[in-house]
């Protein structure tokens, strides 16, 4: 009688065992089926402006704000201008905080090696690695700046097809607090086009005029760059390699903003020399490790960036909304 009441409390307990496995399976499978990135609006508290994020919920889900890497580009991107972050470059760890007179000061003398040995001794850092020091960037990063002209972007982008997800990424990275911003490629307005680029999709570029100015028209031509190469090569480039292709997954669409910075060229190049038995967002982690040809550490960093400008956007707006409301989820 013992025996049998005790094998009917075993049955049960793995009953609801089973039930509960269960219940997490489903429960992960629904996580993973369910759409990555959603249209999520506000009202700001600060001037009851209505301010609209495309969340990627995956982000948290599988854990790439956990990454060191998305951790260190965090920190650049809210620290000010007058400090600096010494770093291990292998690792993306942040081992002190200088002002940036420091910095400039002994830069200036030549200098900075003898820095390097004393934070190397100070931190208990192996002579293999890589000391270097990270200027913040919280006076470039202007999310506020760049938030009113973001509903523009991605309506522009998704009028001609492309997903919006695309327009807010770029915008966050490349010129969020100005659209005078030009790099030292000669890339130039808020979705840093370069002029080659720009006067292929039509716009104006010379020495009285220069359309990349122009929000509406730079937009335009980087909604067709998007949509017309990085995507198509992007996924030509992932099925010439035996790469498995889904362009609704935040991997592909972060390896097509890496054919937007560095050129579909320059990615395939880093995807040729990377196993294929790596896949999906492991492919993006092992391509911030890979370096090949003119694949190096500004092609490196850009998924980064998106990553870790996306998540302080959104801790910004969150932070401010005072209601919020689903829209749709396409995409």
């Amino acid at each position: 009688m013992m025996r049998r009441g005790l094998n009917l409390l075993l049955g049960g307990i793995t009953l609801i065992l089973v039930m509960v496995v269960a219940c997490n399976s489903a429960s992960v499978k629904k996580a993973q089926t369910e759409p990555c990135i959603k249209e999520i609006c506000f009202v700001r508290n600060s001037d009851g402006a209505k301010i609209c994020i495309f969340r990627a919920t995956c982000v948290q889900r599988d854990g790439w704000d956990t990454l060191p890497e998305i951790r260190f580009w965090r920190r650049i991107v809210s620290m000010t201008k007058d400090s600096v972050l010494v770093n291990i470059l292998e690792t993306r760890k942040g081992i002190d905080v200088i002002p940036r007179w420091m910095y400039d000061s002994l830069d200036a003398i030549g200098q900075l090696d003898t820095l390097r040995n004393e934070m190397r001794v100070k931190h208990k850092v192996h002579d293999l690695q890589n000391i270097r020091f990270t200027g913040g960037k919280n006076h470039f990063y202007k999310f506020d700046d760049i938030s009113l002209k973001m509903a523009r972007g991605v309506q522009l982008f998704d009028s001609l097809g492309v997903d919006p997800f695309y327009a807010q990424s770029i915008l966050l990275i490349e010129s969020p607090g100005s659209n005078k911003q030009k790099s030292i490629a000669g890339a130039y307005g808020n979705f840093q086009l370069m002029p080659f680029v720009a006067k292929g999709y039509g716009l104006r570029v010379d020495a009285r005029i220069d359309e990349r100015e122009n929000f509406d028209r730079s937009a335009y031509a980087a909604a067709r760059l998007v949509k017309e190469s990085c995507i198509p090569l992007a996924r030509k480039w992932c099925e010439q390699y035996g790469f498995r292709v889904d362009e609704s997954a935040l991997w592909f669409k972060l390896l097509a903003l890496h054919c937007y910075n560095a050129g579909p060229y320059t990615v395939k190049t880093a995807l040729s020399v990377v196993p294929t038995s790596i896949q999906g967002n492991k492919l993006i982690q092992t391509l911030w490790h890979t370096k090949v040809g003119y694949w190096s550490s500004e092609a490196q960093n850009y998924s980064q960036l998106a990553i870790a400008c996306y998540l302080e956007y959104e801790k910004a707006v969150m932070a401010n909304k005072m209601e919020s409301k689903t829209r749709y989820d396409r995409f």
